[in-house]
């Protein structure tokens, strides 16, 4: 049932417009262009507001000439990503006497990762959050008890790993500090300074490599400069901050409820004896849910001030829940493995077997509809637009279908969130610099369904004012298509 639910998300990354313009950066990367850039024409704009490591891990995504299969294969890539990195969480370090209950509570956050809309927006789409979370999560599997003791090559994978999450996407900075934290607490001050001095070296390497490829002053305008300009959701900050935490409460449940009933649990019910026991700090840290939950812990107020944003989505939430859902699950396994007192045992694996019965009962409707969801991708909109191109070449601009044009045209073309990123910052793209990357004298302009020429109230078509009539073009049935104002 999970591998159903699974294929059935992937196979609908393709009907989201999103996923397909989120490759262009790799695609840009292969063909050496520099989609880092100040303003056009030194290249088109993207959304470039994320770590140049996303760009290289959807690179095989490029080897695909059609929209469609382009898509497919930097959904798998993702969801490979993150299942494998999620896997290495549960079964790490191997050879520990894991068994069938590690096994119950992989499957169990498997579907949690499909049912939860956070973790099933990062886990399944192209964006720079699923690389993140697996990155990070290999960084804290590294560093699971005794692991650094036994595996020397531990320190510095984790420390690369964390470095490699940040460069995915800036929010993942409280990662490596997190990891310190707990190895100065679990294993003393020489190997989390050992440690420092890893992430530093890993640090270094990586900044050098990237400022070498797209030059600082670019990197900082993307990466720092826009997003510090992006306005709040509200004009109070508290409001906008409030509003994000409400939105992690009713969409993360019921991770929270069952980390809090656990917690609770375990320390009334004596989680005191045996292997787990931890009178002290010290001891406490060395189980292996310490370093996930905070890391998840770290990262929650990152995931709030990326949700309470001008265009911060629920994916925002994902960074910190992924911690805390993976931090779930292990824990309930090793309870239910290790503990020597036996009710906290008896109830762990009844508790994620109710957990999975209940998601799978949920998904199982996915399974009957995974034939349907093949049907449909010859409709998907970027497949639309990719085909209309095809038979006629330069005559549209299609605002959120890059990929279809580059797929389609050979050619690089602005994408409409891309511009939007760069307005809502405050900062002025001249028609020039948008008439830079858009195709010469167009028939028509068209906007699919899940697009607008409106977005966060800047009109996109502004840059364009002859094409103002609204036409009906019977090769794109159902959408918004603007020609030019008859004469």
């Amino acid at each position: 049932m999970l591998l159903f639910t699974v294929c059935h998300r992937w196979l609908e990354t393709p009907l989201w417009s999103f996923n397909g313009s989120r490759l262009m950066p790799s695609f840009a990367l292969a063909r050496g262009v520099n989609y880092y850039v100040l303003s056009p024409p030194g290249g088109p704009l993207y959304n470039s507001l994320y770590g140049p490591l996303v760009a290289v891990v959807y690179l095989p995504a490029t080897l695909f000439r059609s929209p469609n299969s382009a898509v497919l294969a930097g959904a798998a890539i993702t969801v490979l990503l993150c299942f494998s990195a999620a896997a290495f969480l549960h079964f790490a370090p191997f050879g520990a006497g894991r068994g069938p209950v590690d096994t119950l509570a992989f499957i169990t956050a498997g579907f949690l990762m499909c049912y939860l809309e956070p973790l099933k927006y990062s886990c399944f789409n192209i964006h720079a959050d699923g690389s993140g979370l697996a990155f990070g999560a290999v960084a804290c599997g590294a560093l699971y008890s005794r692991g650094p003791r036994q595996w020397r090559a531990a320190l510095p994978l984790s420390a690369l790993c964390a470095v490699f999450s940040i460069f995915c996407k800036q929010t993942f900075l409280p990662v490596p500090v997190a990891l310190l934290v707990y190895l100065w607490v679990a294993e003393g001050s020489a190997r989390a300074v050992c440690y420092l001095y890893w992430l530093i070296a890993a640090a270094a390497l990586a900044a050098g490599g990237a400022m070498y490829v797209a030059g600082p002053a670019n990197l900082y305008h993307c990466l720092l400069w826009v997003p510090a300009h992006h306005p709040w959701n509200d004009a109070s900050h508290i409001v906008s901050a409030i509003q994000a935490m409400r939105s992690f409460i009713r969409v993360s449940m019921p991770v929270p409820v069952l980390l809090v009933a656990c917690a609770v649990y375990l320390w009334i019910g004596g989680w005191t004896s045996g292997r787990l026991r931890g009178p002290e700090l010290g001891a406490l840290a060395a189980n292996r849910c310490v370093p996930l939950l905070l890391v998840g812990v770290a990262l929650l107020p990152f995931s709030i001030m990326g949700r309470a944003k001008a265009g911060g989505d629920v994916n925002s939430l994902s960074f910190s829940l992924f911690f805390l859902t993976c931090g779930l699950t292990v824990m309930l396994a090793d309870v239910s493995r290790g503990a020597q007192s036996g009710s906290p045992r008896r109830v762990a694996a009844p508790v994620m077997a109710a957990i999975l019965i209940v998601l799978a009962i949920s998904e199982a409707p996915l399974a009957m509809d995974i034939r349907a969801s093949v049907r449909r991708l010859p409709q998907a909109p970027q497949q639309v637009a990719f085909d209309y191109l095809k038979r006629h070449p330069g005559g549209a601009y299609f605002p959120w279908f890059p990929l279809s044009h580059y797929d389609a045209e050979h050619q690089f073309r602005h994408y409409a969130f891309g511009i939007v990123d760069r307005l809502m910052a405050g900062e002025a793209v001249s028609k020039a610099e948008f008439l830079a990357y858009v195709p010469t004298d167009p028939k028509v302009i068209a906007f699919a369904a899940d697009g607008t020429r409106e977005l966060f109230g800047y009109d996109l078509l502004k840059y364009l004012p002859e094409y103002r009539f609204q036409v009906n073009d019977p090769d794109l049935p159902g959408w918004l298509v603007y020609g030019k104002v008859p004469r």
